[in-house]
């Protein structure tokens, strides 16, 4: 029996991952692109990076942006707490260990539990 999917864009899959570790602005967007590819979503572009503080304001880090064609993933680091959080948004499913093993990959350690990581899904249906 094939599985039917909801129509694109009427539930998005949420995920946000606590990662443990550093890296410098390139690996980071590597990080972001690979992924992308790992859960099967596909890039727009490059991302985006935010670096603060900006103009005196926020704390010691990063903010990185890429946009998928199923929606977006977001990465806000923290260089001063050797950390980062990963929010993965997709109208189209995923699997999250896709993720935890690319974070593997770069010398990350995913959150495994508790605080560290949700999973939730949105729903533009009534």
């Amino acid at each position: 029996m094939a599985v039917v999917e909801p129509p694109l864009g009427s539930i998005m899959h949420s995920a946000g991952i606590v990662l443990k570790g550093s890296l410098p602005e390139l690996r980071w967007m590597e990080l972001l692109h690979a992924i992308a590819n790992a859960i099967g979503m596909e890039a727009v572009g490059q991302p985006k990076v935010w670096t603060y503080p900006f103009e005196g304001k926020g704390g010691c880090g990063q903010t990185f942006l890429l946009p998928i064609t199923e929606s977006f993933l977001a990465l806000d680091t923290w260089s001063d707490h050797d950390g980062a959080y990963l929010f993965v948004c997709s109208c189209r499913g995923y699997f999250t260990a896709d993720i935890d093993h690319v974070a593997r990959e770069f010398g990350l350690i995913p959150a495994a539990s508790g605080s560290g990581r949700f999973y939730s899904e949105l729903s533009l249906k009534s």
